[in-house]
């Protein structure tokens, strides 16, 4: 898991680890991916005022602290559509360098919405 980890969400605790509890009511993201690895039903997020709250589930929480996003730091979302389905994409930006985020869930980006802004691609 730990090398998992090194692929972008260690990049990311780097700079935004979180103290848990997180803020927000968070949602299971069924497929979501950071730097290229993917992490299909094993992200949990939520959004608050603070930024965008990332944790995992139990089976990856070696070498993945939770993650506190603020705002500042994401890139405008891009929404691309393919069949039935919406990817949310957006890069996050480090001291280090940028690392890209993708996730499939309306509810946790209409959420957002408050915070962000989602080009909508075609």
């Amino acid at each position: 898991m730990k090398l998992i980890a090194l692929m972008g969400w260690q990049r990311l605790a780097n700079y935004f680890r979180a103290a848990a509890p997180l803020p927000g009511s968070l949602v299971t993201l069924t497929q979501a991916s950071i730097g290229g690895m993917s992490y299909r039903n094993a992200l949990e997020a939520a959004v608050s005022a603070q930024g965008l709250a990332l944790q995992t589930g139990f089976l990856f929480k070696v070498g993945h602290p939770p993650l506190l996003i603020p705002w500042s730091a994401i890139g405008p979302f891009r929404a691309t559509s393919f069949l039935w389905t919406t990817i949310y994409s957006t890069t996050v930006q480090t001291p280090a360098g940028s690392v890209a985020l993708r996730f499939v869930s309306p509810y946790l980006m209409e959420a957002a919405r408050r915070w962000t802004d989602v080009e909508v691609m075609e």
